[in-house]
């Protein structure tokens, strides 16, 4: 058995249970050893009768000592009523629904029984408890996995197939952590983490285990975004040769701020290297984003080429034009507006300024991914609040560029995905 194994290969797996397994995503051995438990039971913990608590389920090791009484209470409804007992007492047992217990269950064997106990001296019970015969016991006194369940599948079914599979399967696991990382940081190995997610032999044992899994989980993450990353710079960008700052510091009626200008001078060498841009910039609403964003406009514009920077909303597109051609304007960088309220005629001449260059700075919201909406030379990209837009619009507006175009991503309030791109 590997993990390419179907389930229907596993014994007591027939069409129906495997069209149940489908639902929760398993098809294969391997898709069995990924079904991660989503808590555990602690059934190691033992008791006699007399002393179990009543706060937490244990386990309790007892014999029958009645013949088992099914009885129809009504329809829809049968209990199965046992009296089991050990050294320091009597206990009460009934089972819900579950005729089978009646023959399950003999007289003067003894099992091993999982449940919360209720009561307290001659009268203690248990209801619907887990049992397993004595010395045959899978289930019990031992941490117990709890998987997610779909119509069908019972948890010591899953548990079972899961068991059975780690058998063929841990020995195989393939290792893709270095071993030199697995060493410096005290890493088990997949094998080990696999037998302990699964059944754990102790709890020391499964946070070993989840720790490495996350931690391989977080590797491989990386490494695809080292990937994208490696792909993106391997492309080539349009050179947008730097210009002193200071004449873009003296259009502004303050003093940057350290960061501002920190920001301002990273991204003039990004986009005087060659390759694309990919730059976040966050900060609170008031921070000064949109300086930053109006730096990396006027730099494009001084070296002959455009500059787009897409709004979520039209009053946010209508501030950044006003805030930008009054900043702007006065170095002579062309700022316009596109939106989609805009007059037939006011977007003719918009769009005709885009593509003849006449317009160095276009801020616009969806308007601008329209058809006929064409670049002469579409150089920077600025995306404001980034997860406003979806990544096909990000692309459709970065595909109106002759060459892969710097992009950068205003956002005070990024969601995970736009901090790992």
């Amino acid at each position: 058995m590997d993990r390419n194994t179907p389930v229907t290969a596993l014994p007591a797996v027939g069409p129906a249970r495997a069209k149940a397994l489908a639902r929760l995503g398993i098809h294969t051995a391997g898709d069995l050893l990924a079904h991660y438990p989503r808590t555990y039971d602690d059934r190691t913990q033992a008791a006699e009768i007399a002393q179990a608590p009543n706060d937490h389920p244990v386990c309790i090791e007892a014999v029958v000592a009645e013949v088992p009484r099914l009885s129809r209470v009504r329809r829809g409804l049968e209990l199965v009523k046992v009296r089991v007992a050990d050294g320091s007492g009597i206990m009460d047992l009934t089972f819900f629904n579950q005729a089978y217990v009646k023959d399950a269950l003999r007289l003067g064997s003894t099992y091993i029984f999982y449940g919360m106990v209720a009561g307290s001296g001659s009268r203690r019970s248990m209801t619907n408890p887990i049992f397993e015969a004595k010395g045959a016991a899978r289930f019990t006194g031992r941490i117990m996995p709890v998987y997610p369940l779909t119509a069908g599948v019972s948890n010591n079914l899953l548990a079972g197939l899961v068991e059975r599979v780690l058998t063929s399967c841990a020995p195989l696991a393939q290792e893709v952590l270095p071993p030199a990382r697995r060493e410096r940081h005290h890493l088990s190995s997949k094998a080990f983490a696999l037998g302990n997610i699964h059944f754990p032999a102790t709890w020391e044992d499964l946070a070993a285990a989840k720790r490495r899994l996350a931690f391989e989980e977080f590797f491989l993450f990386s490494a695809g975004l080292a990937l994208l990353r490696q792909r993106r710079t391997d492309q080539v960008g349009q050179v947008v040769p730097p210009r002193p700052i200071g004449q873009f510091l003296a259009l502004l009626p303050f003093s940057p701020t350290g960061a501002q200008r920190r920001a301002m001078e990273e991204m003039a060498a990004d986009m005087a290297s060659g390759k694309p841009m990919n730059r976040l910039i966050q900060g609170d609403v008031g921070s000064g984003k949109t300086v930053v964003a109006a730096y990396g406009g006027w730099l494009t514009a001084k070296n002959g080429c455009q500059t787009a920077l897409m709004a979520p909303t039209e009053i946010l597109a209508e501030q950044h034009f006003r805030t930008l051609a009054a900043l702007l304007d006065p170095a002579g960088v062309r700022v316009g507006l596109l939106t989609g309220s805009m007059k037939a005629a006011e977007k003719r001449a918009v769009k005709a300024g885009l593509a003849s260059g006449k317009i160095d700075f276009i801020v616009g919201t969806h308007a601008l991914l329209t058809a006929g909406v064409d670049f002469a030379r579409l150089t920077l990209v600025v995306a404001d609040e980034q997860h406003r837009f979806g990544v096909a619009q990000r692309s459709t507006l970065a595909g109106k560029a002759d060459l892969p175009p710097h992009v950068l991503v205003m956002s005070a309030t990024p969601i995970p995905r736009t901090l790992a791109l």
